[in-house]
Order: structure tokens, then C-alpha cells, then sequence
């Protein structure tokens, strides 16, 4: 039985090549999509490696294609508050507008599965804790607003 290919964009970095482990460990093949912005080409234990961009979609087209896609694991963002603050278009280019660009190529290619990875920046400062994800949305950084927008 051929394994099935699991396309995990910023695979690369902390979370992502954790998650990447995670998969070759039960038998899946994660072909990690990284442009190497923040991730590290060593962290990728599993699978295969593909050096792109999100806002290639042909690229990211032809790869979905290539490896048969079927689902989507999404962790490629950029995620330093303080840098969101002195950059907020940096944040909203890659983590809004690059992750509607993979959406809308999801979509086109009729990918069955897709996992978001957001992030708690998202409710602001908390009325509790933990915070429940039905909780009011209210982030305080352009990080926060960046992943609410999607």
C-alpha cells in the first residue's frame, strides 16, 4: 500500500518539523513545503523537501499536482509579535494574504483535508484561562490580526 502524501507548508520550523516527525513515525509521507525564511532545511526528519513560496502558487500548483495532495497541514507563518509590530505588513502579506492564496489553490485542486494552525493571539489578553475557542476574538498585535483574518 502507497503512503499517502501529506503536504505540510512551513514544515521546516519548530512546530511544523515536529508534526512532520509525527507523521513518517505513523507511516505517512509528508512532503514539507518551506521557503527556509525561519525554518531549518535539518529540522525536516521525514519525507520529502521542497524549497517554495506560498505566493508561487504555480509552484505550489505543481507540486499538489506532483505528490497527488489530498491534504494540507498549514503551519508556515511568521509569528514574532514584537516583529509584528515594527512590520505589520510583513504579517499581513504572508500570514493573511499568502494563506488565501493557498486556500483559494486548495480549492482549485480539491484538496479533501485542511489543518489550520493559528495561535491564542487571536482572543488578545483573556477573561480566562484556559481559553475556550468560543471565546470572543480580540487580538491586541498585528500577529493576532493577521491569523483572524483568515
Amino acid at each position: 500500500m502507497e503512503k499517502e502524501n501529506i503536504l505540510v507548508t512551513g514544515g521546516a520550523g519548530y512546530i511544523g518539523s515536529h508534526v512532520v516527525r509525527d507523521l513518517g513515525e505513523k507511516g505517512l509521507n509528508p512532503i514539507v513545503y518551506d521557503n527556509l525564511s525561519t525554518g531549518n532545511r535539518e529540522s525536516v526528519l521525514y519525507g520529502e523537501f521542497i524549497l517554495g513560496d506560498l505566493k508561487d502558487t504555480d509552484f505550489l500548483e505543481e507540486t499538489i499536482r506532483k505528490y497527488h495532495i489530498k491534504s494540507v497541514i498549514h503551519f508556515a507563518a511568521s509569528i514574532v509579535v514584537e516583529e509584528s509590530v515594527s512590520q505589520p505588513l510583513k504579517y499581513y502579506e504572508n500570514n493573511s494574504v499568502n494563506t488565501f492564496k493557498l486556500v483559494k489553490t486548495c480549492i482549485k485542486a480539491n484538496i479533501e483535508n485542511f489543518v489550520f494552525s493559528s495561535t491564542a493571539a487571536v482572543y488578545g489578553i483573556p477573561e480566562k484561562i484556559p481559553v475556550p475557542e468560543t471565546a470572543a476574538m480580540n487580538p491586541i498585535n498585528p500577529y493576532g490580526k493577521s491569523k483572524v483574518v483568515i
